[in-house]
């Protein structure tokens, strides 16, 4: 994903809106395949200050995402704010993109805040009930007669400091 900033370049100060629209292949990141169901949508303004320029803005798109209660396939409407900053020379330490000559090259930049923004668990709606522990049926769509025993109650770790506690007594 590139934009042009030529107009900006030579106007210091002066931000440049801008609004692309992009086709994401599949990725894989942390063990999870992240598949996009529509394109990436940024939105944006870059400023350049004389040295780099900040860019702001918006991306959107839908994830291909897998209920983490029910295991079901949905697909999840997916976005962030960002705020990056781009130089000749990037300082990956301070966290600064590189470009060069006359165009920005977000790509790095948005697949860095896809991965950042990740939910870590994506849930198919809030009220889902997911799967039943026991016998593994979709609680959505089936009412199970399986009995959920709680777990034993292991002893508190502190309760014998509350044996040694006299409330008669003045210690």
């Amino acid at each position: 994903m590139k934009v042009k900033i030529d107009a900006q370049l030579r106007n210091a100060a002066e931000g440049g809106a801008f609004h692309e629209s992009e086709a994401w292949a599949q990725t894989e990141y942390g063990g999870r395949t992240v598949a996009f169901a529509a394109p990436m949508r940024v939105d944006g303004v870059c400023v350049y200050d004389g040295e780099g320029f900040t860019v702001t803005g918006e991306a959107q798109t839908v994830l291909y995402s897998v209920c983490g209660r029910c295991g079901k396939s949905f697909e999840e409407p997916f976005s962030f704010s960002f705020e990056e900053r781009f130089e000749r020379t990037a300082n990956e330490d301070e966290g600064i993109y590189a470009y060069q000559g006359d165009v920005l090259d977000l790509t790095a930049m948005i697949q860095d805040n896809v991965f950042l923004h990740l939910p870590i668990r994506s849930v198919c709606s809030e009220d889902c009930k997911g799967l039943c522990p026991v016998c593994g049926c979709d609680r959505n769509i089936v009412q199970c007669d399986c009995v959920i025993e709680e777990p034993d109650e292991s002893p508190n770790p502190l309760s014998a400091l509350a044996a040694l506690l006299n409330e008669d007594k003045e210690v």
